[in-house]
């Protein structure tokens, strides 16, 4: 969570998640981010960069090494910001109408 003059901002969910390896997946070990939201009006203005230095410093803590999120395809402006903090794309979702 951050705060902005007792505020809150913007805020995150993370989750610990562990698998083992299995005939069609190596062992995972990840924190993934459920959920991450900044407030649309202190959007643009560091907050959401500081709740991903906070996740990674305490992912870094915690002695994990990747961390993993899912996001909306349509969601240019979201894209853009994890990007600019640092995430790659690894794994694409699709879907079928039928």
């Amino acid at each position: 969570m951050a705060e902005t003059d007792g505020t809150i901002c913007a805020f995150a969910v993370i989750h610990h998640i562990s698998r083992p390896e299995n005939p069609f997946m190596y062992e995972r070990d990840f924190l993934d981010i459920d959920e991450f939201c900044v407030d649309e009006k202190y959007r643009r203005q560091g907050a959401g960069s500081v709740l991903v230095r906070f996740i990674r410093d305490f992912a870094k803590e915690k002695g994990f090494h990747r961390i993993e999120l899912n996001m909306w395809e349509f969601n240019q402006d979201a894209l853009a910001f994890y990007e600019a903090a640092g995430f790659t794309t690894f794994r694409r979702y699709m879907e079928m109408f039928i």
